[in-house]
């Protein structure tokens, strides 16, 4: 499989959430299981990502790694997606978390660079 066609269901597969997000009818019956359009969206996204990890290693092993780093991109991205269904992510929820020790002299360095271009902005 090739990486635009790895692109385009990574699309199709972000489409088809995107509609079962609002509310409408994806097309997926998980009755007919004959082809990948037929599976639950989930499976068809680990299935995606089996691939795209398959054809990554096919790269590596082939010395391609501009194609490689493409398939690693588009694995994280499949296992955002993962990720976001399953409630492992919540995109609502930002935490930033920022541990500095700063001695005496850094700090007092610092906060007369923030005045002193604070000042500046409020003259202009």
């Amino acid at each position: 499989m090739r990486l635009m066609t790895v692109n385009k269901r990574v699309t199709n597969l972000e489409n088809t959430l995107d509609r079962l997000k609002a509310g409408q009818k994806s097309g997926c019956s998980p009755t007919n299981e004959k082809d990948d359009s037929a599976l639950p969206v989930l499976k068809r996204l680990q299935k995606l990502a089996q691939e795209t990890k398959r054809i990554k290693d096919e790269t590596v092993a082939l010395g391609d790694y501009r194609a490689a780093l493409a398939c690693v991109h588009e694995l994280s991205r499949i296992l955002e997606l993962i990720a976001k269904m399953g409630g492992a992510l919540d995109e609502k929820i930002q935490k930033n978390i920022l541990n500095v020790e700063l001695d005496p002299q850094a700090g007092k360095r610092i906060a007369e660079m923030y005045l002193t271009r604070l000042r500046n902005r409020e003259e202009k």
